[in-house]
């Protein structure tokens, strides 16, 4: 070999090792599914009306895990359940279980329920709004620890199949949201996005699908008995049958003052559930890609509880049935006894998944703990024009009601009743709304 050709090769070699070094990184992606359906009755979580525990399943509940890794960076794993709600101390100790086998941040974990009314009562969440046994009680504590290994399998599993991957986002819209606080906003706001990241496999076709819809998933009333997902359930097993091999997870949004409109009915919430499946389907079709590059970000802020003063005016304003006020009062005193004040901060979690942020087809998926309002979602979409924004709600401990500012001032369930049923002891000081945002501002930087 000459001089020349010499040279000309050491040129072809480098500059195809430039070109390797300056490669965008590829997407992988690892989905799983776990019936988490508990094999004996329960009691079923949401409705205070519920007069006897589960009998029997209409449709089986899932937790189910998107493992997504870009490049060499850490995995990351979504987590969606058919569940009302997680607790702090359940998504902790499976966060810390699955951190020490994998070695990943919190920050690469997130939690989410689908707020169905239909699952099972777990860990002691709403505990003021049923009367149960001690053996009850019992057998909840059970199946919490057969939630919690679930969890942490499921999201092994998920994170043993990854595979190269596309991953791409769409939206479109589900109109069957309607706000349901119109005693004082008659014409309410309601977000009717449907939000939807499609995960394809090396043939072109979803293998995962994650939607999210801002509406409580409670088209079932208290009167059903059967475990159910509600139209999120529906919508679920409606697109895993319209797309062999695919697995779809439900997101819940921004939809604490939001309720199905119709409801009441099983006809009714396969409706709703097609129809948001529909939604779905149409924004595969027109799904962009989104480059493989994924920041993470997760904190807690304190919310503060309002003060003694306007703790005793609520209390003696609320208009419910005595036995809960007389709960809550045991639920307090008990909170004295042990720790010498009731709580003075609810610890609130946040969560920032930011795909691409540097780019026009970047995401920026946001999820706030809480039964969050719409507003929340609305005022980060218009704060954050440049971005595509989701806000889910219902992420990683389910608290309590989180209302805006207008919604605290308005007052009703939303706005600082349900507390009570909750087993806070009131409602929350008016920092609520700017806390959260600020948190989520300082994450975002």
């Amino acid at each position: 070999m000459n001089r020349r050709d010499f040279l000309t090769t050491i040129a072809v070699v480098g500059a195809a090792s430039r070109g390797a070094a300056l490669a965008k990184p590829s997407w992988q992606a690892g989905v799983a599914a776990i019936d988490m359906t508990p094999e004996n009755s329960l009691w079923m979580a949401g409705f205070a009306a519920r007069t006897q525990a589960s009998r029997g399943t209409a449709l089986p509940l899932h937790a189910k895990a998107l493992a997504l890794k870009c490049g060499t960076d850490p995995v990351a794993v979504l987590v969606t359940t058919d569940l009302l709600g997680l607790t702090a101390r359940i998504t902790d100790s499976v966060a810390a279980r699955v951190q020490q086998r994998h070695r990943i941040r919190r920050a690469n974990l997130l939690f989410n329920a689908s707020h169905t009314h239909c699952g099972p009562v777990v860990d002691e969440q709403l505990s003021v709004a049923y009367d149960l046994s001690p053996t009850q009680w019992d057998d909840i504590r059970a199946y919490t620890v057969i939630l919690e290994n679930k969890l942490a399998a499921v999201i092994d599993d998920a994170i043993s199949r990854l595979r190269p991957a596309q991953v791409s986002y769409a939206r479109d819209e589900a109109t069957f949201a309607a706000n349901r606080r119109v005693s004082f906003t008659p014409l309410g706001p309601v977000d009717h996005t449907v939000h939807i990241l499609r995960v394809d496999g090396a043939d072109g076709s979803p293998f995962a699908v994650v939607f999210g819809y801002a509406c409580h998933n409670t088209t079932l009333p208290p009167t059903f008995v059967r475990y159910h997902g509600d139209y999120a359930g529906v919508a679920q097993a409606v697109l895993e049958q319209r797309h062999p091999g695919a697995t779809a997870l439900f997101v819940a949004g921004c939809g604490a003052d939001a309720n199905p409109a119709p409801r009441g009915t099983i006809e009714l919430v396969e409706a709703h559930g097609t129809a948001l499946a529909d939604g779905v389907d149409r924004g595969l079709k027109q799904a962009a890609p989104v480059d493989a590059v994924l920041r993470t970000a997760y904190d807690t802020v304190d919310l503060p509880f309002a003060s003694a003063s306007v703790r005793d005016r609520w209390k003696s304003h609320l208009t419910i049935d005595p036995i809960y006020l007389k709960r809550h009062t045991a639920l307090m005193q008990a909170a004295i006894d042990r720790d010498g004040r009731l709580p003075a901060v609810q610890r609130d979690p946040v969560q920032v998944w930011e795909f691409n942020r540097s780019s026009e087809s970047g995401l920026t998926l946001v999820a706030l703990g809480g039964e969050v309002v719409v507003d929340y979602a609305l005022r980060l979409a218009r704060e954050y024009p440049r971005r595509r924004m989701w806000v889910a709600g219902y992420s990683n401990d389910v608290f309590a009601y989180v209302p805006s500012l207008r919604v605290l001032h308005e007052g009703g369930y939303e706005g600082g009743d349900a507390m009570i049923y909750y087993g806070r002891p009131g409602p929350f000081t008016e920092a609520v709304e700017e806390l959260i945002v600020g948190k989520v501002r300082r994450l975002l930087r």
